[in-house]
């Protein structure tokens, strides 16, 4: 603590009395205005991902037996929860993709 009560160390002569002043006067790089967000349909990607998934529990179905014999038979619950739970959340995506892209068209027209 200084002597005057702060707990603040007092300010040296030429140097910025806040933390403020000190960081606008060592920063480098000017301010940048945050760029525009991404508007994209979500719907596509969560789809793309559940076909991956329904690929891997077929070719889970393809090479059973090979699968077995390495004690690797729970890939098969892996890659259908995998569908399953993509499944899902390709309907949510639908639904805030309907949601999102329903109310900006309607604020255009």
């Amino acid at each position: 603590m200084s002597t005057d009560g702060t707990s603040q160390p007092p300010a040296a002569s030429g140097s910025s009395a806040t933390p403020r002043e000190a960081y606008k006067r060592v920063k480098k790089t000017p301010e940048l205005p945050a760029p525009r967000a991404v508007q994209m349909r979500m719907t596509p990607i969560a789809a793309g991902g559940t076909l991956l998934w329904t690929v891997a529990l077929i070719l889970t179905q393809v090479f059973r037996d090979q699968l077995a014999a390495s004690d690797r038979e729970w890939w098969a619950a892996c890659a259908l929860t995998g569908v399953l739970l993509g499944l899902l959340g390709t309907a949510a995506m639908a639904v805030a993709d309907k949601r999102h892209f329903g109310r900006v068209r309607g604020t255009r027209s």
